[in-house]
């Protein structure tokens, strides 16, 4: 066999266990819109960029038919593949989203780590939620001096609201609606950001005309989207990938 065709062979392998990796993580581990957001596509891309190494490019330097010891070398070069490509896929794996909550007008994309912080009763109605991630919101107070309270024990060291998971509540069809309340004015966004008017010029290329939808940010651990949710039933429909900031909806 020659180099290259030795090389072809272990890059088709490579590119079907790829595949596979792909598939797995894009499905059940980082659903729409998670793998967009959360900095899955960052740790796949060194899962590639290891497995191509690591594999075929080795492959090919090192292969001569007939070389004394060739068949060490060959091993080597695929147990050192391996062991990189369950340490990608143990990353991927652990780095997960396993809940998103929906708080004050944007989606938090909670990985492990944040789970640790959410506190025992958030975790509790994590574990009676059979999908993943599981969607929740949460539940403020709806008057003025309450939500002051809750701002004022925030500066005094409690977490994030979107951390707390005693306020947590599972995301249903009522939540959905108070959701599309919350949406950005996509065209303020386009006047001061050219990276979100080209975005909202892409989404209308393919799209309803703006206004049968609300746009509302998912903040993940790496960057943040904008997410388009339908104005009829508050379902996620697309993904617009632009970071519309850390602040409040602008007016």
């Amino acid at each position: 066999m020659s180099r290259l065709k030795a090389a072809a062979w272990h890059l088709a392998l490579t590119v079907g266990v790829l595949a596979a990796i792909f598939a797995v993580a894009r499905t059940l581990w980082y659903p729409h819109p998670l793998f967009t957001a959360d900095g899955a596509w960052q740790a796949y891309g060194l899962v590639v960029g290891v497995g191509l190494i690591l594999g075929p490019v080795l492959t090919l330097v090192v292969f001569r038919a007939g070389k004394k010891g060739l068949r060490s070398d060959l091993a080597l070069i695929v147990i050192a593949q391996v062991i990189a490509l369950a340490f990608g896929v143990h990353l991927l794996y652990t780095r997960r989203i396993q809940m998103v909550v929906y708080s004050q007008g944007a989606f938090h994309a909670l990985d492990g780590a944040h789970i640790a912080l959410i506190g025992a009763k958030g975790r509790a109605l994590l574990r009676t939620m059979p999908e993943r991630p599981a969607y929740v919101y949460v539940e403020l107070p709806h008057s003025k001096k309450a939500m002051l309270g809750v701002e004022i024990r925030t500066l005094q060291g409690e977490p994030p609201v979107f951390l707390r998971g005693w306020r947590y509540r599972p995301y249903t069809a009522a939540e959905r609606k108070m959701a599309l309340t919350d949406g950005y004015p996509l065209v303020t966004l386009a006047r001061t950001n050219p990276v979100a008017a080209a975005a909202i010029s892409r989404f209308r290329k393919g799209h309803r005309p703006l206004d049968h939808y609300v746009f509302v940010p998912l903040r993940g651990t790496y960057t943040s989207v904008m997410l388009a949710l339908d104005r009829g039933d508050g379902q996620i429909v697309a993904t617009l990938p632009f970071n519309p900031g850390l602040g409040n909806p602008p007016a």
